[in-house]
């Protein structure tokens, strides 16, 4: 069996990865971006991300970027690839294709630093962000879109929450994902229905009074709203 060879018009193509990552805060939905160091698009704003090294999986390289360009130690609570990213003009360097990630981070994850080549990091609001480098901003709606996609046939939307949540929380998410308001009691009456959630048997505390405290349901689908 012969060799096989590359024909002589065929490119070079670098393999990279970004990483739409999200979290709330202060009951906003937001991105997590950097502040590039380096040429192209220096002191530009863009999504973590970087190529691909040798033997290294697709997840594996776009948990190493989130680290290496946020200082984000934690392990997301979701991960996955939802989009691949090829227009030859898209990258000034050559032919490059990104493998797009989408990741939730828990609850909580608000202190971020630029590390890297990265001048810095930051959250912004995920619907209204700054101009970002590259492509990003298409691969951001992409993500954006995806996250909403999720809410409809998954429990993604509890992966944003502590383990123990209120319903009004657990609506928060859910406005901030698809941007817009929703009625409170039509909330209640459909997510309680869909049987995603048990109730804890705690209360959490507060002005007032107290409000029942949720966990997730094993094996419960999200309600499409």
């Amino acid at each position: 069996m012969g060799t096989l060879s590359l024909p002589p018009q065929a490119t070079q193509v670098g393999l990279a990865v970004d990483v739409a990552a999200f979290a709330m805060h202060a009951g906003e939905l937001r991105v997590l971006l950097v502040q590039r160091g380096e040429l192209p698009h220096a002191r530009d704003w863009a999504l973590p991300g970087g190529f691909v090294g040798p033997g290294e999986a697709l997840h594996e390289a776009a948990l190493r970027e989130l680290r290496t360009e946020t200082t984000v130690e934690l392990e997301p609570r979701h991960l996955e690839q939802f989009y691949t990213f090829g227009e030859p003009s898209r990258d000034p360097r050559g032919r490059i294709v990104s493998v797009a990630h989408l990741a939730v981070l828990p609850h909580g994850t608000v202190r971020v630093t630029g590390g890297g080549h990265t001048l810095g990091a930051d959250w912004f609001p995920a619907h209204r962000p700054p101009p970002l480098a590259f492509d990003h901003a298409t691969i951001l709606g992409r993500a954006l879109g995806r996250l909403r996609l999720r809410l409809e046939y998954a429990n993604l939307a509890l992966e944003f929450l502590p383990d123990a949540f209120t319903l009004p929380e657990l609506q928060t998410v859910y406005e901030g994902v698809l941007d817009r308001s929703l009625d409170k009691r039509n909330f209640r009456k459909r997510i309680l229905a869909q049987g995603l959630l048990v109730a804890s048997g705690e209360r959490r505390s507060g002005v007032g009074r107290p409000a029942q405290l949720y966990r997730r349901a094993k094996g419960a689908k999200a309600a499409a709203l």
